[in-house]
């Protein structure tokens, strides 16, 4: 098994977009999600002055669900409002950059629309990117702060969104904590475990 501390994903099943956020930590694993209307944010359970182990990690739109690692998941909901989600990525990434932290973790980021579209994006001490993705039907397109890079796998089939975090929890990594489900059918679903 690999540890990819926090590992994000968009993908397309029965032709819905969907994303799953996958927490894993070895430092901070006291931690859990709390929903604030069109909100999710990652609290952190234990006592500590890291300001990165708590942040909104979802943000719900009308056209988009964004999904990220820390606090740019407000500031690209924010920047959609004007600029398309290449671009929205693009900025706030780029202005955020990586975390400075003891291990100067990736910011990480994902947008999916109420299209076959998808965008994610990576800011590394050493490594930049954002892809505009045309989401396939049974894939999903992952990325993680450590270990992974970028890569497109075959994701297990899930009819709603508490099967999508029940498989999202079942990926192969260590020290999983909690597991976030976005899902568009009618509206955008949201389920967490």
């Amino acid at each position: 098994m690999t540890y990819t501390g926090r590992t994000l994903g968009i993908g397309l099943m029965d032709g819905n977009p969907f994303a799953f956020y996958l927490l894993c930590s070895r430092s901070f694993p006291n931690r859990r999600a709390v929903v604030k209307e069109n909100a999710v944010y990652i609290e952190n359970l234990t006592e500590t002055d890291n300001p990165y182990v708590s942040y909104p990690v979802v943000r719900l739109l009308e056209d988009y669900a964004v999904v990220t690692n820390g606090l740019q998941t407000d500031f690209i909901a924010q920047a959609l409002e004007w600029e398309s989600p290449k671009k929205a990525l693009i900025h706030v990434l780029d202005a955020l950059d990586y975390e400075r932290d003891d291990y100067n973790t990736p910011r990480i980021a994902g947008i999916i629309g109420t299209g076959g579209k998808g965008w994610l994006g990576f800011a590394g001490r050493d490594e930049f990117w954002v892809k505009s993705l045309e989401l396939r039907e049974g894939k999903a397109f992952v990325t993680a702060t450590y270990n992974l890079g970028f890569v497109e796998m075959e994701f297990p089939r899930f009819k709603t969104t508490q099967e999508l975090v029940e498989k999202a929890l079942e990926l192969p990594f260590e020290n999983k904590v909690l597991a976030i489900g976005i899902l568009r059918r009618n509206n955008w679903e949201l389920r967490w475990k």
